[in-house]
């Protein structure tokens, strides 16, 4: 059962006047490479500002690890990252304080970086998306980075050419681990514009021989934080936070008979405002726009026995938005399954509906979505000005911002296949 007691109506009004928005059409769209960072072994972008800035993150050679574990013996090349930007075609890397240790997985729109920071060399080296999206993301564009780091011990705040250690920053007010085998940790889920960070504390405990782990929930900003209120629920995830402040996520409750189920919450003013009821159980929120609406992915689509959709989890997959105890799922007019990735403050979705393409492969179709209607992208583009290089296939988009601009990737048929990032540039 859904309980609102706390939410603004202001916000289904801006969700109104957004998507009155838009309803304003591209009117053409132009297509920008982004080009590999100068000294990369791999880089993936993964965020896309209102201004068109791309950031990302990119490994690079820093020198030789030695390896004694089966099957390896002897000096393996070793790799550091660290972030880089692309306000057009040429990336920006600085190997310098402002661009090194640092793979940002949060950014805004003042150019403030949040994420895992590391000077220690890694052997782990390679970028790269999925072909198609076969698992719901826990931020924004993170469900594309197969090796990737994640956000770990380190957390770091970035504002311009100062660092701020989250982890470290937390752990002197929330307590740090008393066991040698776990640090303390921040985990940074989502950041808005005014530089608010919401996220969790997670602080293991040994005691008895065991270890466990009691995670805070809080929103962080300005140097300090706030701690969001779970009530009952023993269990919960933090997702990501609008410029209002209002904060999305999950928590698990047990009930009889069907056991724990995950469904999604929002927190107002740092106080649990809203349980998702009996029909979002099992859906993730990927993110919160400024008109309050929450995109969701799930995996209740149904399927028959004995089909091929029987063997591809993906293809159970739906998506749709949440706003004010109303649920508008996104539908292919094909009836494919739907898996969302990004969404704008005008309520503009992006994302791959699948399709069985045998038994063992997924034909993903890239689609923008708009005022209840499901675009096929590609021929959308073709449509306004954009026509794909011969060979190319477009990849599943991992961003679009208020402009309509999108962050995407082209690939090839032919194994291993070439992955080019791009930007398409929305024109109004």
């Amino acid at each position: 059962m859904s309980r609102f007691p706390h939410l603004i109506p202001r916000l289904a009004l801006a969700a109104l006047a957004l998507n009155g928005a838009a309803a304003m059409a591209q009117s053409a769209y132009t297509l920008t490479v982004l080009g590999k960072p100068s000294g990369a072994y791999s880089f993936a972008p993964t965020v896309l500002d209102d201004q068109g800035v791309v950031r990302g993150g990119m490994y690079y050679r820093s020198g030789y690890k030695f390896v004694a574990t089966y099957p390896y013996f002897g000096f393996l090349p070793a790799y550091l990252y660290q972030a880089v930007s692309w306000n057009g075609v040429t990336a920006t890397a600085a190997a310098t304080l402002g661009g090194k240790y640092l793979f940002p997985r949060l950014t805004n729109n003042s150019g403030v970086q949040v994420g895992p920071f590391n000077k220690t060399s890694e052997l782990g080296s390679l970028m790269q998306p999925e072909v198609f999206p076969s698992a719901a993301a826990t931020f924004q564009g993170a469900n594309v980075y197969v090796y990737a780091p994640t956000v770990g011990s380190a957390t770091m705040l970035r504002q311009g050419s100062t660092d701020t250690d989250l982890s470290a920053l937390l752990a002197k007010s929330l307590g740090t681990s008393n066991t040698s085998s776990f640090k303390s940790s921040f985990a940074a889920k989502g950041m808005n514009n005014t530089g608010a960070i919401a996220g969790f504390f997670s602080r293991p405990v040994s005691a008895n021989g065991e270890v466990t782990f009691v995670k805070t929930p809080l929103v962080y900003r300005n140097g300090s934080y706030s701690t969001l209120d779970v009530g009952t629920y023993g269990n919960f995830n933090v997702l990501d936070i609008n410029d209002a402040g209002t904060v999305v996520g999950q928590v698990t409750r047990y009930r009889e008979g069907s056991g724990y189920q995950s469904v999604p919450v929002l927190w107002v003013n740092q106080q649990l405002a809203a349980v998702g009821d009996d029909s979002l159980v099992g859906h993730e929120p990927l993110s919160i726009n400024n008109a309050g609406q929450v995109l969701m992915v799930g995996k209740s689509r149904p399927f028959g026995p004995g089909t091929p959709e029987e063997s591809l989890l993906q293809l159970r997959t739906n998506s749709l938005i949440w706003l004010n105890n109303t649920v508008t799922p996104l539908t292919s007019p094909n009836n494919e399954a739907v898996r969302a990735t990004a969404m704008n403050d005008q309520g503009t979705v992006v994302g791959c509906a699948l399709r069985a393409f045998d038994l063992r492969t997924v034909d993903a179709r890239p689609f923008l979505w708009k005022n209840g209607v499901m675009l096929d992208l590609v021929q959308e583009l073709k449509a306004k000005g954009v026509s794909l290089p011969a060979g190319t296939k477009l990849g599943c988009p991992t961003a679009i911002n208020n402009s309509g601009s999108i962050l995407t990737y082209t690939y090839t048929n032919q194994m291993p296949s070439v992955i080019t990032w791009v930007r398409l540039n929305a024109k109004p």
